[in-house]
């Protein structure tokens, strides 16, 4: 059973760094002049652990910016946007961050909702005619505007792995109702306000709002609202021409090129845009010594202030568009992560401070890069860097590509023998290389990779169901059912393992 969402993995730093920055706080008006010693120190830093991790993580290229006090003072782009033509990576190419979007969106939404085109808390289907959510055993005027934006409104679909090059888009109607390339359609599965589930379909159904109350495309709707007012000039929901000009290629798990998915879902994941403009997005949620404030004139501070504060029902890590998390010292953190197929970056900021953090990257395993520059900018800030162990999966990339499939799973036994408690070893780890292989075609080191995941974790069900995947792409049909038996024996609920053992069957 393939998963879509993929966990967050991180690493270490050397000790020569941290003696390098030392014990960084935020900053105060009485240290500014050792404030930008720090800072000095801490770009420097990054110029070397940047492209390490890179090289690390098989990902060709990344940018990232930094924010203080509500201003950018760093940004810079390392390795390439397309290895093949040593075309490299800088602070104005541009970059598809996944779910990020949604933040975005919501700045567009809460717009609407200031200029009393819509209620937070009115039922959403009194603004809809081109569609409905379907009938359910639940309420469906508990799915307001203030649910949608905060993933509390009980609607299924989590996701989106988009389209390629030479589909044809569905139109957003379409997509609502199930044709999504291999996701569901949006339903209300849920009494809505009654707990948080994430829903990428929610945010489909944020933009259809858009378009209906506005009378434009939600593209063309962002432009005009909310990308442009910001000075965000290389950023759009569509890929135009020009977007995919100045955009980087994307890589896949092994760092070859992937094709870039294109998306109906453009509020939930469809957001091309360059790191100073994702920065410059990132400080408009807090003052600067400029004197602007949070919102930037698009949207009222308290607005912001709104979206960034926990929402009810969401177990206090999630406002509306916007992660909310501990920080330090009791401060808060807010963002957004995002990620496709290729793509991977995260956003990060303090509101109390004006503190942040933007990071870009290219590659599918580009979400290691930003972990571990996530890590270290946490130390910087607090004298204090998170535990960061590194992904088992993308440890083993660099040796699956470069040695082989037996040499891969002999260093997985060295690493979870000597080092323990370096790595994260999970059966979802595993299974993701695992993925990645068959999307190769190479299915039988994707076999043996399943089968060590097999051997591991002998009680979970989703590596049987991996492994007869496999088997399947492998013509091998008695191993396949074998394998989907174990994994329905241990799963009776496994819906992919009852399906596919019905269509072998019959074969």
């Amino acid at each position: 059973m393939k998963t879509h969402r993929l966990g967050i993995a991180a690493g270490v730093i050397g000790a020569a760094w941290l003696l390098l920055i030392g014990s960084s706080l935020p900053v105060s008006a009485q240290h500014e002049a050792s404030a930008h010693i720090r800072l000095d120190a801490f770009t420097a830093a990054l110029n070397e652990t940047v492209p390490a991790y890179l090289n690390t993580f098989e990902v060709p290229g990344a940018a990232v910016a930094l924010i203080r006090n509500g201003e950018i003072v760093f940004a810079r782009g390392y390795g390439y946007a397309d290895v093949e033509k040593h075309r490299p990576v800088t602070t104005q190419t541009g970059f598809n961050i996944g779910s990020i979007s949604k933040t975005v969106a919501a700045w567009g939404v809460m717009q609407l909702v200031e200029q009393g085109k819509i209620e937070l808390d009115a039922p959403v289907w009194q603004y809809l005619t081109r569609w409905q959510l379907p009938p359910s055993a639940f309420d469906a005027s508990g799915v307001t505007v203030r649910r949608l934006l905060s993933h509390t409104a009980g609607l299924s679909l989590h996701g989106y792995p988009g389209f390629g090059p030479d589909d044809e888009l569905p139109t957003l109607e379409a997509s609502l109702s199930g044709d999504t390339n291999g996701s569901e359609d949006v339903r209300l599965i849920m009494e809505p306000g009654t707990q948080w589930k994430y829903s990428g379909g929610g945010y489909t159904l944020l933009q259809l709002l858009v378009e209906e109350i506005t009378g434009q495309s939600f593209a063309e709707y962002m432009q005009e609202a909310v990308l442009q007012p910001l000075g965000m000039q290389r950023s759009s929901y569509a890929l135009t021409p020009a977007i995919l000009a100045g955009s980087s290629l994307a890589y896949d798990e092994f760092g070859e090129p992937t094709p870039n998915p294109r998306f109906t879902a453009q509020a939930a994941a469809g957001l091309h845009t360059t790191v100073e403009d994702l920065a410059t997005f990132a400080a408009a949620a807090v003052a600067n010594p400029q004197g602007e404030v949070p919102g930037r004139g698009l949207l009222q501070p308290e607005t912001v202030a709104l979206m960034t504060t926990p929402a009810p029902a969401s177990d206090s890590t999630y406002g509306l568009g916007y992660g909310v998390n501990a920080f330090h010292d009791d401060l808060l953190i807010v963002g957004h992560g995002g990620a496709n197929r290729g793509w991977h970056a995260v956003f990060q900021i303090v509101p109390a401070t004006g503190d942040g953090l933007v990071v870009v990257t290219n590659g599918s395993n580009g979400w290691n890069v930003h972990r571990q520059v996530t890590c270290d900018w946490m130390a910087w800030q607090t004298g204090s860097r998170p535990p960061c162990q590194v992904s088992i999966a993308a440890a083993l990339v660099g040796t699956l590509k470069h040695e082989g499939v037996e040499a891969a799973l002999q260093r997985y036994a060295y690493l979870k023998r000597e080092h323990p408690d370096d790595y994260r070893f999970t059966e979802w780890e595993l299974n993701r290389l695992g993925y990645g292989l068959l999307s190769m075609d190479r299915v039988h080191d994707a076999i043996a990779i399943f089968k060590r995941n097999v051997e591991e974790y002998p009680a979970a069900a989703n590596p049987y169901d991996s492994l007869g995947e496999a088997y399947v792409q492998a013509g091998e049909k008695e191993l396949a059912i074998l394998n989907y038996q174990k994994s329905l024996e241990l799963d009776p609920e496994n819906t992919n393992a009852v399906r596919m053992l019905e269509e072998l069957e019959e074969q």
